[in-house]
């Protein structure tokens, strides 16, 4: 079997190294604009710091609220047993698909979805 990389003599700057995780998604709020970025397949949206990726500074979301996940060419969302529940396009869901410019409602929190 022929050597690959590094140790075929090929400089490491020819290897192909992993780029950066770059986001799959964005979660864009639409009060203020700002954009939370969605860098894994995978990702928790609640309040509590230790408990989520996205984490939001609202009293009505959940520690752990909602969980965004990508299947490599799907998006799609499910609430977490939240409190106050999570809504996109202001219909209250359990689990659902996800597209492009679809509002997402968490607590008092609505951000359009980019993905």
């Amino acid at each position: 079997a022929a050597a690959t990389g590094a140790s075929a003599g090929v400089p490491a700057s020819a290897v192909r190294q992993p780029r950066p995780a770059a986001p799959l998604a964005q979660l864009v709020d639409v009060v203020t604009g700002d954009t939370l970025q969605i860098a894994s397949s995978r990702c928790i949206v609640g309040r509590e710091r230790a408990a989520a990726d996205v984490v939001l500074r609202d009293p009505n979301v959940s520690r752990r609220h909602a969980e965004l996940m990508y299947t490599g060419s799907d998006w799609s969302i499910e609430d977490l047993n939240s409190t106050n529940g999570t809504l996109v396009n202001n219909r209250r869901i359990t689990r659902c698909p996800l597209r492009n410019g679809d509002l997402l409602t968490f607590g008092l929190s609505t951000f359009e979805f980019r993905g």
